[in-house]
């Protein structure tokens, strides 16, 4: 029988992957759990049975010794079960406390180790969400793997033990008929009639059960979704200092909340009463069951016992047994049913788990010289799923030690080269060299040692900043000092009561604080100049500086960067003129390379043409209202 396309071959497979992969994020737990849940249901059965025995001692008038070794035995073994579960559970609960932490940890380590452009790519995003989103509403993934491999050790202990009492029943009613108690034909239908009377019951508990928990997951398959639109807007978007300006200039918050009703809680509570319809009539169905089977056992059982071949304490024994075996069916099928949703989100668990890795080559490491030279061969690079080409054909030479300046329209391919070099994408045609060798063929912390970076988009970590600095929470810190100053940050420092030990953000660190946007790309700087590597890549760095502070800063690099080989992409064209040599990329295409005054030759050119126009755009003189006109 197929369900969402599966065979229930491959849901039992997926589900022994699932609890292997558990056994990895919190080894041993699962054990823990399948202990206490067979515990848990024998303990009914432990005090049922003795019950019984102890109604049938007073029935047949037995010594006192021995009712009081059953009712001591009755205690004895309730309450080391009872021990024994408690001492479970506070396992179990630890366990579980971990698990959501744990679970993300798995999942980020692997955005770690897969290839960087599968981080961009929307599909693997996509998944990635979709993930996070489930575990986040319903738990769904190893959560409910979880849970439900309790509810299935739990219930298969329970019928199990309702079979062992229900066949013990009928061998006392075989044991009847040879001792001429009950006739041959009247036990045949009594136990035919219990049989039919259990399955019957049981099978439509079971139906009801599994139509349930479908409705249930069909809720929870498209609450995901809309619990992740709820919390980015009330969550994410009301509260956040930035978006919270536009909220209020343009008032936006009745717009916003009634999106999230119409789109969020209006269609989850939808959901929800169409739940707990279908709980609703799942606990009718199992009263009604119960009812019905509770009192026909009892009928046979009385029937028994009045002709002495049971005891009048297994009447209740017998009763409840078929009453949880039952329960334990009915509870076996919700569980199976569940499993098989839940493979769903297994599924994509594992979709995200098996992309591919990043291999990268071992060897011994190779003394470079300091300074390094970097050829673009022929490249080309088009990115997945994309029919455009990002590069076409860029053969450039940087010399060691050489500053080189990047520029170029918008999707011109700078940051792509950019990427490129850094090994985030392999080129689609073509190579890159540094010192004669292709940068693939570099054991990977080998080659990436050799490169600093400075992005425009950088990102600061709620650390000290001397950890933010170094990357790492050993760190020298004089080194870091001297960074900092390279940086632009001394003044900044020097006004902080813990100097580079004060914690960036306020919202881990009662003490901590929060660095402006100029501040934060001044932080990202010292880390690529503390991290002193031969080779330094500046994308847009000092995009939220001021004129006269990315002036500074370009003119410290220069001087603190003296033998190192650099990469600078900038908009501001006024910085190309401090370096030795300029690249213009257009369209993917390498169309000029020169020094600044050599480019201003060519006014034909590219580079020409995007100084002019800065500079004219620098020099519009803004248009004076006369007095008398205001």
């Amino acid at each position: 029988m197929k369900k969402n396309k599966r065979t229930c071959k491959e849901d039992f497979l997926l589900i022994k992957r699932g609890i292997r992969e558990f056994g990895k994020i919190l080894p041993g737990q699962m054990g823990f759990l399948i202990a206490k849940s067979a515990l848990s249901a024998l303990l009914p059965y432990v005090a049922a049975a003795m019950s019984a025995l102890l109604l049938n001692g007073l029935a047949s008038a037995q010594n006192r010794s021995g009712l009081f070794a059953c009712v001591l035995l009755s205690v004895t073994a309730t309450l080391f079960l009872s021990c024994t579960v408690s001492a479970l559970e506070a396992k179990i609960a630890a366990g579980y406390s971990r698990l959501f932490s744990t679970h993300a940890l798995f999942l980020t380590d692997k955005s770690y180790r897969i290839p960087f452009f599968l981080l961009e790519n929307e599909h693997v995003q996509n998944l990635r969400d979709q993930i996070s989103g489930n575990i986040g509403l319903t738990g769904g993934g190893m959560a409910s793997l979880y849970w439900d491999i309790e509810a299935v050790a739990g219930s298969l202990c329970s019928a199990c033990a309702a079979l062992v009492f229900v066949l013990r029943f009928a061998a006392q009613i075989a044991a009847g008929v040879t001792c001429g108690q009950i006739g041959a034909k009247a036990a045949v239908l009594l136990l035919l009639f219990l049989a039919v009377l259990t399955a019957a019951c049981a099978y439509i508990t079971c139906r009801v059960a599994s139509k349930r928990f479908a409705v249930s997951f069909d809720v929870f398959a498209h609450g995901a979704e809309y619990n992740r639109y709820g919390e980015f807007y009330d969550l994410t978007y009301l509260p956040d200092d930035d978006m919270a300006m536009d909220i209020r200039i343009f008032n936006q918050q009745q717009l916003i909340l009634e999106e999230s009703r119409q789109k969020c809680y209006s269609v989850l509570a939808k959901g929800k009463r169409k739940e707990m319809r279908a709980a609703c009539r799942l606990d009718m169905v199992k009263i009604l069951c119960g009812g019905i089977c509770s009192a026909a056992v009892y009928v046979i059982t009385g029937f028994a016992a009045i002709r002495n071949v049971i005891g009048i304490g297994s009447v209740l024994l017998v009763s409840s047994a078929v009453t949880m075996l039952i329960a334990a069916l009915a509870q076996l099928a919700q569980i199976f049913t569940d499993l098989r949703n839940n493979n769903v989100h297994l599924q994509n668990y594992f979709a995200y788990m098996d992309l591919a890795e990043e291999t990268h080559p071992k060897g011994n490491r190779q003394a470079d010289p300091e300074q390094c030279e970097i050829i673009f061969d022929r490249v080309g690079f088009c990115y997945p799923e994309s029919k455009q080409a990002a590069l076409q054909d860029v053969s450039l030479r940087i010399a060691p030690g050489e500053k080189l300046a990047i520029v170029g329209k918008n999707g011109s391919g700078k940051t792509t080269l950019v990427k490129l070099l850094c090994r985030f994408y392999r080129p689609s045609t073509g190579k890159i060299l540094l010192n004669g060798r292709d940068i693939w063929d570099y054991p990977y912390e080998e080659y990436i040692s050799k490169i600093a970076t400075v992005f425009q988009d950088f990102f600061l970590f709620a650390f000290s900043i001397a950890e933010n600095v170094a990357a790492s929470q050993d760190y020298d810190e004089g080194r870091v000092y001297a960074a900092l100053c390279k940086a632009g940050l001394q003044e900044k420092i020097s006004r902080l009561p813990k100097g580079i030990l004060q914690a960036v953000s306020h919202d881990y660190e009662e003490d901590g604080m929060d660095l402006s946007g100029g501040e934060g790309q001044k932080c990202a700087i010292a880390r690529a100049v503390y991290k002193a590597a031969p080779i330094v890549i500046l994308d847009e760095p000092t995009a939220a500086l001021d004129p006269y502070a990315e002036q500074e800063i370009h003119e410290q690099f220069f001087k603190n960067l003296a033998g190192q080989t650099m990469l600078s992409i900038s908009h501001r064209l006024s910085s190309c003129r401090l370096c030795d040599r300029i690249a213009v990329l257009d369209d993917g295409r390498l169309v000029q390379q020169g020094t600044h005054e050599q480019l201003l030759r060519r006014p034909e050119g590219l580079y020409a043409e995007l100084w002019e126009l800065q500079a004219h755009l620098l020099q519009v003189p803004c248009k004076i209202i006369p007095e008398e006109t205001i």
